[in-house]
């Protein structure tokens, strides 16, 4: 759980001498926490909105805890505010009204989970995002480069990625992949589930999930698919490192450089949000070591990457 909600005010188009930044001018930024991945979202956010001319971001902090109401006031005359991270949107959803709010550094089903509780999905326009998560075609694609011939997908999924069942069917369908999928209710189904899984199956695609993919079970489930010899096509830099053979993601500078684009797009004035938006920018890795083991040899990275590009977002 975040552990603090550290609210920051970025004011647009302040300079020295120059006349006080309108409302049209104003985002305020509400942190998650402090440090760590916020702190380079936000050094890339604001090498971003730099790189507009005659716009300057400074940045006011307050401090409110976990669970806390943010005052209003604090909020100034911004006519967007910026909720990065989880704890943050969900903080600014509680609120009855704030200007519109853009979640970013949230995964989408945390986004509709938090807009669905909130009520805010009844209200087109005030609250929308830039999703940390890929799309699943994105996903996909990095399979079909990256494993050309392999077409058996197993997917296993926990509370949080339950929901993600009928976009995974109709993604996978879609790209002309076999897919076998279970659900797991605790960490002691999960060996036993891609037990039943992987010898029917040519690779584990891994997505988002706080029970089946953490710390804990990283271990267990990679030792597990390395004894069938089945790949991990994996979600971060993190599970590449640890065992998995791929993966494409966004890194919190990545977003903070979308985020900046997205800021600098805005009309002048109070803004009506769109519908949600994927990461523009990705990466991609491999871990070289865990493909000689498997007697795979992909592509480089950069290579992996541009295909990626060509082949577009989609779901």
């Amino acid at each position: 759980m975040l552990c603090h909600i550290a609210l920051a005010l970025l004011w647009l188009g302040l300079t020295a001498g120059a006349a006080p930044a309108t409302a049209a001018d104003t985002v305020a930024v509400v942190l998650s926490e402090r440090g760590g991945v916020y702190a380079e979202f936000l050094d890339a956010l604001n090498a971003g909105m730099a790189q507009s001319p005659g716009r300057r971001v400074v940045r006011l902090t307050g401090v409110a805890a976990a669970g806390e109401k943010i005052d209003e006031a604090e909020l100034g005359d911004a006519s967007l505010v910026l909720a990065v991270g989880a704890g943050a949107a969900r903080a600014l959803a509680r609120m009855e009204g704030t200007p519109p709010v853009l979640s970013v550094l949230v995964p989408r089903l945390t986004f509709e989970r938090i807009a669905a509780e909130s009520g805010r999905r009844a209200r087109p326009g005030s609250f929308s995002a830039l999703y940390l998560d890929q799309p699943l075609s994105r996903q996909l694609n990095l399979l079909r480069f990256a494993l050309p011939g392999r077409k058996r997908v197993a997917a296993l999924l926990g509370p949080e990625s339950a929901a993600l069942a009928p976009r995974l069917r109709s993604a996978v369908s879609r790209a002309g992949f076999e897919l076998q999928m279970e659900q797991v209710a605790e960490e002691g189904d999960i060996v036993p589930a891609l037990n039943r899984l992987l010898p029917a199956t040519d690779v584990l695609l891994a997505l988002p999930d706080g029970l089946v993919f953490n710390r804990n079970t990283a271990r267990p489930v990679l030792l597990t698919t390395y004894r069938h010899q089945r790949p991990v096509v994996g979600f971060s830099q993190a599970y590449v490192t640890a065992g998995a053979l791929a993966a494409v993601f966004s890194t919190p500078a990545q977003m903070g450089r979308q985020t900046a684009e997205f800021l600098r797009g805005l009309p002048a004035g109070r803004v009506t949000l769109g519908a949600p938006l994927y990461p523009s920018y990705f990466s991609v890795a491999v871990n070289r070591n865990v493909a000689r083991s498997l007697g795979l040899d992909l592509p480089d990275e950069g290579v992996l990457r541009e295909a990626l590009e060509k082949a577009g977002e989609g779901e």
